[in-house]
């Protein structure tokens, strides 16, 4: 069966196992999807963005929706990043405790038998759109409710994660960027015991 890895990194002959902090899994794995799409969205800027954002959903169709949490969201962590999609071929198993259906794990390592070099991702998702394999929901587009359950996300993890506390922290300053209304929110509820 083919299988995909998205990332940033060139000339990678096979793949590792590691242990990532946003997965539901502690243990070290290699990940890879069934899904080239979704590989695509795994290559990530790391130093313009040092985490990852809940912005993608699959649904039981396959397609992907990209859900914006702020104006701009899909060219903002996107639009000029290069990189590369991996393929490789293999029995690997699906695993269902990751939390996305297309999602296989392996914990020895995975050899590459090709890969397809991204000159720019934003340009390719937005390719996808035009096929009518992906629907970009933009942020101005979406109805109160939605807004409301991105300010709950973004407020939860502000207290979860303690930033008020550590504001040098990577997530805290592109949250002030990003979020500032939803910041300056917790920092009256911190002030006054309620968070």
């Amino acid at each position: 069966m083919d299988f995909y890895h998205g990332t940033t990194k060139a000339g990678i002959k096979e793949l590792l196992s590691f242990a990532s902090s946003y997965s539901n899994l502690k243990e070290p794995f290699v990940y890879l999807t069934t899904s080239k799409q979704l590989a695509l969205h795994y290559i990530w800027d790391t130093e313009k963005v040092p985490f990852k954002m809940p912005m993608l959903d699959i649904r039981k169709d396959g397609i992907l929706v990209f859900q914006e949490m702020f104006s701009g969201a899909l060219e903002y962590f996107y639009k000029g990043l290069s990189g590369y999609i991996y393929h490789s071929v293999g029995d690997y198993q699906i695993n269902d405790n990751t939390g996305v259906f297309t999602c296989a794990t392996s914990s020895s390592p995975v050899p590459i038998v090709d890969y397809e070099y991204i000159d720019d991702v934003y340009e390719k998702i937005i390719q996808y759109q035009e096929q009518g394999k992906f629907i970009y929901e933009k942020f101005e587009t979406l109805p109160q409710y939605r807004h409301d359950i991105i300010r709950g996300i973004i407020i939860r993890a502000i207290k979860r994660d303690n930033l008020l506390d550590t504001p040098s922290d990577p997530r805290y300053k592109f949250y002030q960027e990003k979020f500032p209304q939803y910041c300056r929110e917790a920092g009256v509820l911190h002030q006054h015991g309620l968070l």
